[in-house]
């Protein structure tokens, strides 16, 4: 039952955004195309309308692709905070709390398709901006770039000289799923704070957004500040200090990547939770 609540986020977040994610693509080929003809520009200054004309439909494609990155972004903040809000804390809630499932279940469908979509809008921006890059330098000189052996080899030297590596790249995939999974439910957990208001629901909220995030970094500064007065804190500072290895650094991005986990694991976990038992004991949809 679970894949099929995620399944029904899915398409119904995806029948609102994809059409953006085509715009931002299209725009950046555009660009892309703008770009490579401002290679050639030497070429085109003979042709003062022409260049002119060229001139002015790119200053508009920038602006239009710029016009559409913030349109991405804030069209997939806007859908996943709806789909939560309208889905469970409005009238279609009364729907969706007589399926045979738990809310945890209602809970984790809606955050995981939130998750996996937010991915989809930064790989959709990740891409836009590789074309951009290749309408900037040149399909030929960018592969060029990227297959070059002095890259590959800079690339070789770098890592062996951290045999962890492996390591540290699985924390930093840990770290941004539990951080962009904790960023979500925090936003569940404080709509479901505000809907405990009798009115004022999404203004309450949002003091409850931001309540939550002072708290948060009130705890976290006081958390390290305790943990840079041990004694083993201050050991590797002096470390640091006095021989900044590749060794030492490497200790302190793992040490940074698990303090980053384990906190926002704990985060993840109370505002999960909580967001449960409020939906389970507390809901009201009137």
């Amino acid at each position: 039952m679970f894949g099929k609540l995620c399944k029904y986020e899915f398409k119904s977040i995806v029948r609102t955004l994809v059409p953006i994610y085509l715009a931002v693509i299209a725009v950046s080929i555009l660009n892309a195309f703008m770009g490579i003809g401002s290679l050639f520009s030497d070429y085109l200054d003979d042709l003062g309308f022409v260049s002119s004309l060229l001139g002015l439909i790119r200053g508009i494609s920038i602006f239009v692709y710029f016009g559409v990155m913030v349109a991405l972004s804030v069209l997939t903040l806007i859908v996943i905070i709806q789909r939560f809000y309208k889905g469970l804390l409005c009238d279609e809630g009364y729907l969706m709390f007589t399926l045979p499932v738990k809310p945890w279940q209602l809970i984790a469908a809606k955050g995981t398709a939130a998750f996996v979509m937010s991915l989809a809008s930064s790989l959709a921006a990740m891409i836009s901006i590789v074309i951009l890059i290749l309408g900037s330098v040149g399909p030929a000189e960018f592969f060029k770039a990227i297959t070059s052996p002095h890259v590959w080899d800079s690339i070789g030297r770098a890592l062996s000289e951290v045999p962890s590596w492996p390591l540290l790249l699985l924390e930093l995939i840990l770290m941004v799923i539990i951080s962009g999974m904790m960023q979500l439910y925090h936003m569940y957990f404080s709509m479901a704070l505000g809907h405990l208001s009798s009115s004022h629901r999404i203004m309450m909220s949002v003091v409850a957004y931001i309540a939550i995030s002072m708290a948060v970094s009130f705890i976290s500064g006081f958390l390290m500040i305790i943990a840079a007065i041990t004694p083993a804190a201050k050991s590797l500072f002096n470390l640091i200090d006095t021989m900044p290895t590749a060794e030492s650094m490497t200790y302190v991005f793992h040490m940074s990547f698990i303090f980053s986990i384990i906190f926002g694991a704990i985060q993840l976990g109370v505002f999960f939770f909580g967001t449960e038992r409020i939906l389970s004991k507390r809901l009201n949809l009137e």
